[in-house]
């Protein structure tokens, strides 16, 4: 059977889903990080204690780099998704509704799962395209993640305007769910040997 010619994708319903999934998780990050700030300082946080704050969601986001590649090792790449996004999902809804003093030693564990999908990601785009073209497609995917990261803040912006930040805030953390479903179509794909 010849490669397939054009973006080289061996896959399309997985590599399509892969791509949702990167969407959603980058769309949530963005959108996380623009309104977290304001949802602590609705908690009493200072504007100086934010970047505190921050920093310790950046710090898991480094952490959950090496963390979750580990973790995608010994489980697999799917459950690993299932997991972090289930964290994510999970914790974006504790440190809304937790008091500030619970809320912020919960960012550095938040941190980790929100930044640490993407790892795991970024390595699947080759299990689903041919070698001479993974270029192309990591480009693809780059463009369409990166575009979703820049829209996530003001797609999320519209629901904190007409509704509320709150209510944003629970509303990304329930888009993150649609990324389970969506790994199910992955499932099939990866346990496929990857061909050259």
């Amino acid at each position: 059977m010849s490669a397939p010619a054009g973006w080289g994708i061996r896959d399309p319903r997985s590599f399509q889903a892969l791509s949702a999934i990167g969407m959603i998780d980058n769309s949530t990050r963005s959108g996380l990080l623009t309104f977290l700030p304001f949802v602590l300082i609705a908690k009493g946080l200072g504007v100086a204690g934010v970047g505190g704050a921050l920093a310790l969601v950046f710090a898991g986001g480094a952490l959950g780099k090496f963390v979750c590649g580990v973790i995608a090792e010994r489980v697999g790449i799917i459950r690993t998704v299932v997991l972090t996004e289930l964290a994510t999902s999970a914790g974006v809804l504790v440190v809304l509704v937790a008091p500030l003093p619970v809320a912020l030693p919960l960012l550095l564990p938040l941190g980790l799962a929100l930044n640490g999908t993407s790892s795991v990601l970024y390595a699947t785009v080759a299990d689903l395209v041919t070698a001479d073209r993974r270029s192309r497609a990591y480009g693809l995917y780059y463009t369409l993640s990166i575009g979703a990261s820049a829209l996530g803040p003001t797609l999320y912006g519209i629901v904190a305007d007409a509704a509320g930040t709150p209510l944003a805030l629970v509303t990304l953390s329930a888009v993150v769910l649609l990324t389970l479903p969506l790994s199910l179509a992955l499932r099939a794909a990866l346990t496929v040997p990857a061909r050259a």
